[in-house]
């Protein structure tokens, strides 16, 4: 009873000793669960929407590739029908209206021939098609027009998609006035909203390009569970850090000078990841997005020019199927290195997606700018990558340039540069475009300028 009644009279000295203590521990457990669940609840909201821009970006890059197949297609069916209208043996029908053998050609290439009396031969291929037609002529007057046409279905698809990149998930669709012609269920209809569409019970991200055919487009399309997924795998990794960090504030939450110090450093990385490229290294189109304006509004208020150049690999899908695609993401080190040891300390290079990337010259006009893209394409020129089995990998790129003022926002800027990459990549690749249309509201179809041959 005296060593109990001892006890009991020591207790509440220590009590009074070990409260501040306890409370102070309580404290900072409760401030670092807070700072904990914050930084997770931040970096799985970044994390998601970085996930969803860059699929975003790759899957409109991809739409826009594939408008750009299509119209080779058509091109190559001008030809076809040309061709077909000046040989020989179709000539020398016409002439001598030798209806049997005007027969046999139209059967053989798919074609219709109508004679100068009006009257047809041969049958087309059933709507929706794209078809072209030419004319035989003695100098004076038709004899005959020739047409070949060609359904615009699953096998046009099939051949636009074999030259389109597109995330592993990824699929094309034909569209037409909103009625599914290729690529998913029969008479589904798909009309893309704030970069989604829904059919078949599936939502799907989704990216638009016109085809310039009677209100048709493609369509580059990727579940929305897919793209999930690999944000689902970035947030379980976000919740085990943070519990393991948890249970360490918890088990020392006495001593946490230095493990305080720990996380607070750790926050930082973290937040520098956020807005950096992880395979390049490079600024992420986030931290563009950030920059770009304060540059643009830095620029209007000191009345100077700022300048962008939007730089892709050319024929990178073409790295990727020779050599792998780790020689691929080997490409994109290299590149972006080049980048990196070529800029100034107060311009932005990023990589903008996939292929692509951009790079922002405070200061510098649209000349200047376009000077700089020649060293950039001629640093390119150089750069050699191992492949997967010892042999050497060489690539080209292809930029193209735009300025403010003359493209007043960000949204103008970005779309004429690269109006001015693809019609760099149209004029042959390896070469650097400027766009050169005067005007705030420029669409991004503006001509440009072929500043360099390569």
């Amino acid at each position: 009873m005296l060593l109990l009644g001892t006890e009991l009279m020591r207790s509440p000295r220590e009590l009074h000793r070990g409260t501040p203590v306890v409370r102070y521990a309580v404290l900072v457990f409760l401030v670092i669960a807070g700072l904990v669940v914050a930084v997770s609840w931040t970096l799985d909201r970044n994390g998601r929407r970085s996930n969803w821009q860059e699929h975003s970006t790759a899957l409109d890059g991809g739409a826009r590739v594939a408008a750009s197949t299509f119209g080779t297609l058509r091109a190559n069916l001008r030809v076809q029908a040309s061709g077909l209208a000046t040989s020989l043996p179709l000539q020398r029908a016409v002439l001598t209206r030798n209806e049997q053998a005007l027969r046999e050609i139209a059967a053989t290439r798919h074609a219709r021939i109508v004679l100068r009396d009006g009257r047809g031969i041969g049958a087309l291929a059933p709507r929706p098609r794209i078809d072209s037609t030419a004319t035989i002529s003695d100098g004076r007057q038709i004899l005959a027009k020739v047409t070949i046409a060609l359904p615009l279905g699953k096998d046009v698809l099939t051949v636009i998609r074999e030259a389109t990149p597109l995330p592993a998930e990824a699929s094309l669709a034909l569209v037409q006035n909103g009625r599914l012609l290729a690529g998913g269920p029969r008479g589904a209809r798909v009309e893309p909203r704030d970069g989604r569409v829904v059919f078949g019970g599936t939502e799907f991200a989704a990216q638009s390009a016109p085809l310039g055919v009677r209100e048709t487009t493609v369509v580059a399309l990727e579940p929305v569970s897919a793209i999930d997924a690999l944000s689902a795998r970035y947030r379980r990794f976000i919740l085990l850090a943070a519990l393991f960090t948890l249970a360490l504030a918890a088990a020392l939450a006495t001593r946490l000078a230095r493990p305080v110090a720990q996380i607070v450093g750790d926050v930082a990385r973290l937040s520098r990841q956020a807005q950096t490229d992880g395979l390049t290294g490079l600024a992420n189109r986030r931290l563009l997005a950030e920059r770009l304006e304060d540059e643009l509004e830095r620029a209007a208020q000191n009345g100077t020019s700022i300048s962008i150049v939007m730089a892709d690999i050319d024929n990178f899908k073409q790295i990727n199927d020779t050599h792998g695609h780790q020689t691929g993401d080997a490409v994109l080190r290299a590149f972006a290195a080049a980048l990196d040891r070529s800029v100034r300390e107060t311009d932005l290079a990023v990589r903008y997606g996939g292929e692509e990337f951009l790079v922002v010259l405070p200061g510098a006009g649209l000349a200047n700018a376009s000077g700089v893209a020649e060293k950039f394409r001629k640093a390119a020129e150089e750069l050699e990558v191992a492949g997967r089995s010892g042999e050497t990998a060489r690539f080209t790129v292809s930029f193209g340039v735009a300025e403010f003022p003359t493209y007043a926002n960000v949204e103008a800027l970005v779309a004429a540069a690269d109006a001015a990459l693809y019609q760099a990549k149209r004029g042959g690749k390896n070469r650097v475009a400027a766009s050169t249309v005067q005007g705030p509201n420029v669409p991004p179809e503006a001509p440009a300028r072929l500043v360099s041959l390569g």
